[in-house]
């Protein structure tokens, strides 16, 4: 038994327990253990530190904050079996369980808002294989190689019938892929004593790859744009603050996201983000920091941890996939002169005073992703009550932005201190009433912004 209460128990050849106590806080270790038992399987190894950590945590932790709804007297069970070509993880609480078929499928329009089956929706979309026991209390995840997923392709029901480019070779499309590529086979073996129609099936075959090639992207970014949407919660109803937050994305998906989190003893956290690229490897990585960055606040560590917390989490996966985070966290409460953050490379923070001067929130680190660093924190004074907290991206800035690039800031900047005694909805309002109306010179991206005033 380790330090932090967690258990591991060898139960056979190739097999692994895990006794977890119910804390969020033990989560990172078991799933590293985890990961380094699934080696023996020779498993490619972009998907056991990616889709594998991803997929057992999302599990984990549902199993904990739903499962066993945070009770601490509980524990959580993981049975790790592995075995040469397939990694197979059940994951138990000691919750009443719920029914999976009935957990809303958030990609539907009306579920955008809704916080539930988002884990589920992860899971099913990392893993080759997720299945609920009949009590609702326990899953099964299973990860297996390119060759074990080979086989039974075409017979194989998909949960959700989407691709992920690049990260799942048993999505649908790769799956129509094989499907076409072994008709194409036979079609040529049939037709090899007839050049016509060998050539005539090739051709047929080419552009059916092409036609196929286009609707992946459009529903690519279709998916991006859902998952985008999806992600981003209402912002919570805390005393003495007043806040209101807005994305508007672009028809190149890329990153942005935000988050206002209840925190406790009256405190409240913002954060802004803004994932480099586009499309659905952007939307995952945001939801990946998303859905951490929610489980890491909500133990109340600081803004320097929960970076920290964080670049641990998705460095990786920032690293192997060229792209990289620029992520700014506050924390405040109500009635406190002073705001306690970590900005990791994002440029568009400030605070607007009561006489209309704004004060830039500076970096005090580089964009995540972009290498290993102590994340730093600072404090900032501010007049609780007149002061407002003003955090945007480039998108809204470069929409607004005229011959000299820094111009789209300052006009955002004199629009928020005109208006700085209305209500934050009402001034986002304005603000995207300008940039709708605006001819960018700059391409287009992401706009979002949050705007926080306390009591």
């Amino acid at each position: 038994m380790s330090a932090d209460g967690l258990r591991r128990t060898p139960a056979g050849a190739g097999d692994l327990v895990f006794d977890l106590p119910n804390r969020i806080g033990v989560i990172e270790e078991a799933v590293d253990h985890a990961v380094e038992c699934c080696a023996r399987a020779r498993i490619e190894k972009r998907r056991l530190l990616f889709n594998f950590r991803v997929g057992l945590t999302e599990a984990i932790s549902n199993a904990m904050l739903f499962g066993n709804e945070g009770d601490p007297e509980k524990r959580v069970r993981v049975d790790l079996e592995v075995e040469p070509g397939e990694v197979r993880a059940r994951i138990a609480d000691e919750g009443r369980g719920f029914d999976p078929d009935r957990v809303p499928d958030p990609r539907l329009p009306e579920n955008l808002m809704r916080s539930d089956g988002r884990g589920i929706f992860l899971m099913r979309a990392l893993m080759d294989d997720v299945h609920f026991n009949s009590a609702g209390n326990a899953v099964t995840l299973v990860l297996r190689d390119d060759a074990g997923r080979a086989g039974g392709m075409e017979d194989a029901d998909p949960p959700f019938d989407f691709a992920i480019p690049g990260l799942d070779p048993a999505s649908p499309a790769a799956r129509i892929v094989a499907a076409m590529v072994a008709r194409s086979a036979l079609l040529a073996r049939e037709a090899e004593t007839n050049r016509a129609e060998l050539g005539a099936a090739l051709e047929a075959n080419r552009r059916l790859r092409e036609e196929m090639a286009r609707g992946q992207e459009s529903r690519e970014m279709e998916l991006a744009h859902d998952l985008q949407l999806k992600l981003l919660p209402p912002i919570p109803r805390i005393p003495g603050i007043e806040a209101a937050a807005r994305v508007v994305p672009t028809a190149s998906v890329g990153g942005d996201f935000y988050q206002v989190i209840q925190l406790s003893r009256g405190r409240v956290g913002i954060m802004i983000g803004d994932v480099s690229g586009h499309g659905f490897p952007a939307a995952l990585i945001m939801a990946l920091v998303m859905s951490a960055a929610e489980i890491y606040a909500e133990q109340g560590a600081a803004p320097a941890t929960v970076m920290q917390y964080l670049d641990r989490a998705i460095g990786d996966e920032l690293q192997s996939t060229e792209m990289y985070l620029s992520l700014c966290y506050c924390v405040l409460a109500p009635g406190r002169p002073e705001i306690a953050y970590t900005n990791a490379g994002h440029p568009s923070a400030f605070i607007v005073g009561s006489d209309g001067g704004a004060r830039r929130l500076f970096a005090t680190d580089p964009p995540m992703g972009i290498g290993e660093t102590p994340y730093g924190e600072s404090t900032v004074r501010w007049s609780p009550g007149e002061d407002l907290l003003l955090l945007f991206t480039d998108g809204l800035s470069d929409r607004l932005a005229g011959v000299r690039r820094s111009s789209g800031e300052e006009q955002i900047l004199r629009t928020v201190a005109a208006n700085r005694d209305r209500a934050p909805g009402d001034i986002l309002d304005l603000l995207f009433e300008m940039s709708r109306e605006a001819v960018p010179s700059i391409p287009a991206d992401d706009r979002t912004a949050v705007i926080l005033r306390t009591a």
